[in-house]
């Protein structure tokens, strides 16, 4: 009678856990941070950090900018201007955001409450993402407890309140790699295959659309994959003709649209800061066809110029003009996209974020060490599984790229999210198995 009690309070737990109420769950309390956010803002209890209408001017300044040019969107919308507003010179996720303030800003203003209902579909689409591929990779154990960290990742929380471009490029990039590790681990059909291969098509596109910045790490991701699958069918003795097709197909395509598709290019500008960057961009104007190192070396002097008195600055004085440098920079690389920001700038006070801000990414970044150790545990414990193989191998490959070109650790804080989110992902397989060994050792 006890063992039939106790099973059903387990199932009545698993229905109260099931998928769908913990995305309402986790859409309530997304609400409630952004109303928060916006309350601190509007009542100016923290007016360094928010402004009155819920921007972050302290870790999403760029934001400001960005409102006012959502707000001049929307009003081509309400006036039914649709075609200025498609060819508007503006970046794509601010035409997204329009949308929100043509629709919700007369009742609710031009605020960051008028565009949380973008907001938080891109929320819970990075949960639901996470648990797919947490799933795919592990089990659901795994994908759960993941789905959580990411969830409650303070930095990314309020970073999802804000008007940034980056929880659109985290979607688009989760949900390219659940399609690549899909046609590796899975053995699809004809069809199944070339579905996930258009739909990754697609979804390149967004990427590039969102972050053209980050464009080609969508080829290095479908390379990988590749690498991969070739090792997979190398290990089992057999050919996956429709995987391998499907593979190519998401190679050929993702690589199409970063080479014929546009990049964004803002027009210049009466203002200041438009004339600052288009006067950097002219220097920094590399050859037409330029080599790797001095792309690379272009690219970092860029963020040089970007941010010439940041507190926050690595290696600024590095310049890497050849590939032989390069070479010897890449274990400084990889501690920078890894571990930084370093112990030595957790108490240091931030020019925009001040100390608070600095002690939140150093209590993070502490997190950060403890999950990393988890994830090796994660891996060494999946070492057969290529799944796990291709999302170590896709986070360290954006980590130390992004460590040997962003100099600035707070554009690095934002840039890295969602490698970061790969490793959570392989580390919760690893807390899951520590938890499996500690609870089999305590009962015997």
């Amino acid at each position: 009678m006890r063992s039939v009690v106790v099973l059903n309070q387990n199932r009545r737990a698993n229905t109260w856990l099931g998928p769908r109420r913990l995305l309402i769950v986790a859409a309530i309390f997304h609400l409630a941070v952004t109303g928060a956010v916006y309350a601190l803002g509007r009542y100016a209890v923290l007016p360094r950090t928010f402004d009155t209408n819920g921007i972050a001017v302290s870790f999403a300044s760029d934001g400001i900018g960005d409102r006012a040019d959502a707000a001049g969107l929307s009003d081509l919308l309400r006036r039914g201007h649709l075609r200025e507003w498609v060819t508007a010179p503006l970046e794509f996720h601010l035409k997204l955001y329009s949308i929100c303030f043509a629709l919700f800003g007369p009742w609710l203003g031009i605020t960051i409450i008028s565009i949380e209902p973008l907001n938080v579909l891109c929320y819970l689409a990075i949960l639901i993402l996470v648990f797919q591929l947490g799933r795919e990779a592990f089990n659901s154990h795994a994908a759960i407890i993941a789905s959580a960290i990411v969830g409650l990742w303070p930095s990314l929380l309020l970073h999802t309140t804000q008007m940034l471009k980056d929880p659109m490029f985290i979607v688009g990039m989760l949900a390219f790699i659940l399609i690549t590790l899909r046609l590796l681990s899975r053995t699809l059909s004809w069809p199944g295959a070339l579905l996930a291969a258009f739909a990754g098509g697609f979804i390149a596109l967004f990427v590039w659309l969102a972050r053209d910045s980050m464009g080609q790490l969508l080829m290095v991701i479908a390379i990988v994959g590749a690498v991969m699958l070739v090792a997979r069918q190398l290990h089992e003795k057999h050919i996956h003709t429709a995987n391998v097709a499907g593979m190519a197909l998401l190679l050929l395509i993702s690589t199409s649209v970063t080479r014929f598709v546009p990049g964004f290019n803002k027009p210049d500008g009466p203002s200041t800061a438009t004339k600052a960057r288009t006067k950097i961009s002219e220097t920094l104007q590399p050859n037409s066809n330029p080599g790797f190192a001095t792309h690379v070396n272009t690219l970092r002097r860029r963020f040089v110029l970007m941010y010439p008195d940041s507190t926050s600055n690595i290696d600024s004085d590095v310049q890497l003009t050849s590939i032989a440098e390069i070479v010897r920079y890449l274990p400084r690389a990889a501690v920078i996209g890894f571990f930084a920001p370093f112990p030595n700038m957790w108490f240091a006070s931030g020019r925009q974020v001040g100390s608070s801000g600095r002690l939140l990414s150093g209590i993070e970044t502490l997190a950060m060490y403890a999950i990393e150790g988890l994830a090796i545990v994660g891996l060494w414990r999946e070492r057969r599984r290529f799944s796990a193989w291709l999302l170590v191998s896709t986070a360290a490959i954006g980590l130390i790229a992004l460590g040997l070109i962003v100099i600035n650790v707070g554009t690095l804080y934002r840039l890295r999210y969602v490698f970061l989110i790969l490793i959570i992902i392989v580390a919760a397989k690893g807390f899951t198995d520590l938890s499996d060994w500690y609870e089999n050792r305590r009962r015997r």
